[in-house]
């Protein structure tokens, strides 16, 4: 969101700007310690040739599993496109990078839009192949995923090769948040687990309902949000300090999911990898 903000008089958008960097560096740290989850989990093993090791502690289904070649080869895949994915698209939003190092942000996307086609492809396959899910709404849910970041990708780089770089850069924020959809489910699962179930006591039975609702909210939302943002962009004073002030609170929120997944997510799987001894 923060690589379209513009500057401008004191109309709201300056506050709406910030509210936006300031989601955007919380994800820029959320992303980064899930790519040290990745990569400090999964990579190791594969240096090893100890693959069943993906099998200590996970947060998925079916990472390893014992005589399936093809489909251990294909998860391996899968998370390097991820890893990939993760650092790469934070980087594409990045204004800086993108203003200053024009060629790089170049092949910096093409690199992404190939990932995002092994991944989607990839993660399809797991899924109705493989048989890598947790229920129908998990399953429907990466499907309708999968489907729109070949979409958004798509446009995305029709506009580019049309040289129509805001469309281009609109496209490119929607495939990011389409992307993300698996760490924004991971998020929004703590956030609601630390909030709902800890602070406010609800039933933890809710969290099964919610997990159902997030496979499709995990990305639909942010997706929702960013096209709220746009219409705020265009629209008047009022409307752009409340989609500051609601996007502040949204990250908020992002925040404590991160935390949450950190701590009870990431580092026990890193820890149980025996990373930290």
């Amino acid at each position: 969101m923060v690589a379209i903000a513009n500057s401008g008089p004191a109309d709201g958008r300056l506050f709406m700007q910030r509210a936006a960097t300031g989601w955007f560096v919380v994800t820029l740290i959320g992303q980064l310690l899930f790519l040290a989850y990745i990569t400090g989990f999964y990579g190791p093993p594969v240096l090893r040739g100890t693959l069943a090791d993906w099998s200590k502690y996970r947060d998925l289904i079916d990472g390893y599993v014992a005589g399936d070649t093809m489909g251990n080869l294909q998860f391996g895949i899968h998370i390097l496109m991820a890893a990939i994915l993760t650092f790469g698209g934070v980087l594409q939003l990045w204004p800086a990078l993108r203003n200053r190092v024009r060629a790089f942000h170049r092949w910096n996307g093409r690199v992404f839009v190939l990932a995002a086609l092994v991944a989607s492809i990839g993660g399809l396959w797991l899924v109705w192949v493989r048989g890598s899910r947790l229920g129908v709404a998990s399953s429907s849910g990466i499907t309708l995923n999968a489907a729109l970041i070949l979409i958004f990708v798509g446009f995305a780089w029709q506009a580019a090769r049309r040289r129509d770089f805001a469309t281009h850069r609109r496209w490119a924020v929607r495939a990011f948040l389409a992307v993300s959809g698996v760490w924004f489910l991971r998020v929004g699962l703590m956030a609601f687990g630390l909030i709902a179930t800890g602070l406010l006591g609800l039933p933890k039975e809710l969290s099964m309902s919610f997990f159902a609702v997030w496979s499709f909210g995990s990305y639909l939302v942010p997706l929702a949000v960013f096209q709220l943002y746009l219409g705020a962009e265009a629209g008047t004073a009022r409307a752009r300090y409340v989609m500051g002030g609601s996007l502040a609170g949204l990250t908020l929120l992002m925040a404590v999911g991160i935390a949450g997944a950190s701590l009870v997510m990431w580092y026990p799987s890193l820890k149980a990898s025996g990373l930290f001894g």
